[in-house]
């Protein structure tokens, strides 16, 4: 079953749970050790390039088997940010993974995963992607940066909130938690942006010895991908974006009116349906009712732990509701039980599934997340662009409201700008094959985005998802069709009839599943 990887507490960044792309919510992988030859070739490393060696993957205990190396790159790459520190060091260390392709005659041109966020893992993400890219590994090897400010390659991250404390709505604790983590970096933070990152990324290239390569971003990683072709489009073959983030839109600018979207798409879906309907009458009227209540009057809620064994009880108000939702909404099996999971709880007063998902929501966000290069991004890229293109009237109608507006640049109060190329977000014009991926009812990167990202790409095809919501590349026939597109180059020749069959899961009823 699809499950989205929840983020939401942490001491930076309350507001990281409102713009967080979260790139990887996939199916569970079914690859093996088995599945990785790392023997079967003979490479000529890169002198400069740390030699492959034998590693395992992901987040245990959902690990898997790689190859891995180190790059060392220069620091700033000659760039310099507009509030530059008297000292930097001189390089990074950049963690790469490999995954061979099972055809010992690889095909030169790799393709690269960059992940979500911004602030995952690429390498602690792939479990989750890594049967989407079984079709692409039978002539290609794949590889695995570490974006700089993630994972093994100098991560920023924050130190922990108490439990709870993430949700505030007060501005003074929005503040004090982004000073928090801006204190607990050591290096200084105008380097770790998008702008940076791709220099990173075409250093690995040319240390690896390749030419061209191909890259899947995935959410964030699709604005990482696409600034990468910007700089380097003699290096770029081919590239898919999954959850399309254009260059043109700052995150967060309309974030919650998109969720508002993906809501009221769900509403309108279950109404047509005379069993959901029958089930939950005047569904989004209650829903919104409740939405009101727990803003007038906060509850606690009692649940049961399950990690723990225990009953634990949580003072819960309409933000903690709202994160929960748009989150659950980021899976068409997360939309497939909010109908039953609100209905209960607005009419039963059934807090207690959406108070243990706040839980899990809050032990996940510090291992999941390097909320410190989330922030040294944002800051750089979006709140600086937030105040002219969120139209705060219509956010106020949203369940998610208009705080996004505010608590983004007080959560960039201690962060200096950092390094952002002039053109950065300028429309992209290219004829280098794109091939983009949407969900009808992604909550934070709809279609729409796609259409602006590819408007100026002259050799591109978007493909949309009906009533899929955030990332495409492990549905159905998806993954064939990648590798299909990296194989040829061509988008317009791809066959995607069995895009058809992809149906979303049936809306649960109750607890028991949805109607036979």
């Amino acid at each position: 079953m699809l499950r989205p990887q929840i983020i939401s507490n942490n001491s930076t960044l309350w507001v990281a749970v409102f713009v967080a792309a979260i790139g990887c919510m996939a199916l569970p992988s079914v690859a093996s050790r088995d599945t990785i030859t790392h023997d079967q070739k003979t490479r000529t490393e890169a002198p400069w390039i740390t030699e492959f060696t034998p590693c395992d993957i992901g987040t245990p205990p959902n690990t898997l088997a790689a190859e891995c190396a180190t790059l060392e790159v220069s620091f700033t790459h000659d760039l310099q940010p507009p509030n530059p520190d008297a000292t930097t060091p001189e390089t990074l260390t950049l963690s790469i993974a490999r995954l061979s392709s099972r055809n010992k005659a690889s095909a030169a041109d790799p393709t690269t995963v960059i992940a979500g966020g911004p602030g995952q893992s690429a390498q602690d993400s792939w479990p989750q992607l890594a049967a989407a890219f079984h079709p692409i590994l039978a002539d290609r090897d794949v590889y695995l940066i570490d974006q700089r400010g993630t994972g093994k390659s100098s991560a920023l991250r924050c130190p922990p909130a108490p439990s709870g404390s993430g949700f505030s709505t007060d501005l003074n604790d929005v503040e004090k938690a982004a000073i928090a983590c801006y204190d607990a970096q050591n290096v200084p933070t105008q380097w770790f942006t998008t702008s940076v990152a791709v220099r990173d990324l075409d250093a690995v290239r040319k240390a690896l010895g390749v030419e061209q390569w191909n890259l899947y971003g995935v959410s964030y990683g699709t604005r990482v991908a696409l600034h990468y072709l910007r700089r380097f489009p003699e290096h770029t073959r081919a590239l898919i974006l999954d959850a399309v983030v254009p260059p043109q839109k700052p995150l967060g600018a309309e974030l919650p009116l998109h969720a508002q979207q993906s809501l009221d798409a769900l509403f309108t879906r279950c109404e047509a349906r005379p069993g959901c309907t029958k089930a939950f009458p005047g569904l989004s009227k209650k829903v919104s009712e409740l939405f009101t209540s727990l803003k007038e009057s906060p509850r606690t809620v009692q649940f049961e732990n399950l990690s723990r064994g225990a009953v634990e009880s949580m003072p819960f108000t309409d933000q903690h509701l709202a994160t929960s939702v748009r989150l659950l909404a980021y899976s068409s099996y997360g939309n497939a039980i909010l109908p039953s999971m609100l209905y209960d709880a607005a009419v039963n007063g059934n807090l207690a599934p959406f108070a243990r998902h706040v839980a899990i929501q809050e032990r996940q966000l510090s291992s999941s997340m390097a909320t410190g290069m989330h922030a040294a991004v944002i800051c750089t890229e979006d709140v600086p662009e937030l105040a002219s293109l969120a139209n705060r009237d219509s956010m106020k109608e949203t369940y998610l409201g208009d705080f996004i507006l505010d608590a983004m640049p007080v959560s960039c109060l201690p962060w200096p700008r950092g390094v952002m190329d002039a053109d950065f977000h300028a429309p992209l014009a290219s004829d280098v094959p794109v091939l983009a991926l949407s969900g009808s009812v992604d909550p934070i990167t709809p279609p729409e985005y796609a259409e602006l990202a590819i408007s100026e790409l002259t050799n591109s095809r978007h493909l949309v998802n009906e009533h899929q919501a955030h990332v495409q590349a492990p549905l159905g026939c998806v993954p064939k069709i990648m590798s299909q597109f990296i194989a040829t180059k061509d988008p317009d020749s791809l066959s995607v009839d069995c895009l058809d069959r992809l149906t979303p899961p049936a809306l649960f009823i109750d607890a028991n599943g949805p109607l036979p």
